[in-house]
């Protein structure tokens, strides 16, 4: 996977169809005014996905998902220890707050209260 990003961004490592279950941690990024770019991914590992995302990520945030996962990761974290985890049962409020909360690891301002 290699990322030829000219604008910094979040990075999204996303298996396919998957950035539809998670709109709302997309409009949660987008509300707080900061990029994202979703590339596919063919790997199950959302974790190392995430990790990855980051590493590729001029911001040092990235984020992995499945249909049933997502995950939140910051580079400069290990890859066994993502920021933030959302499955697909929590609530649309719950992913909301998550995309606020990556957008705001970059801003580098307090994170906002996570609601499941």
């Amino acid at each position: 996977m290699e990322s030829n990003l000219t604008t910094p961004a979040i990075v999204i490592f996303a298996t396919a169809g998957c950035t539809d279950v998670w709109s709302d941690v997309l409009l949660g990024i987008e509300e707080e005014g900061i990029p994202f770019v979703i590339q596919e991914s063919p790997s199950t590992d959302v974790i190392h996905d995430a990790w990855l995302a980051a590493c590729h990520s001029p911001l040092l945030v990235g984020i992995g998902c499945s249909r049933e996962k997502l995950v939140v990761h910051y580079k400069n974290l290990p890859t066994s220890a993502p920021l933030f985890t959302l499955t697909y049962q929590q609530d649309n409020h719950a992913g909301r707050s998550i995309g606020n909360n990556a957008a705001r690891l970059v801003k580098g301002i307090p994170f906002r209260e996570c609601h499941s």
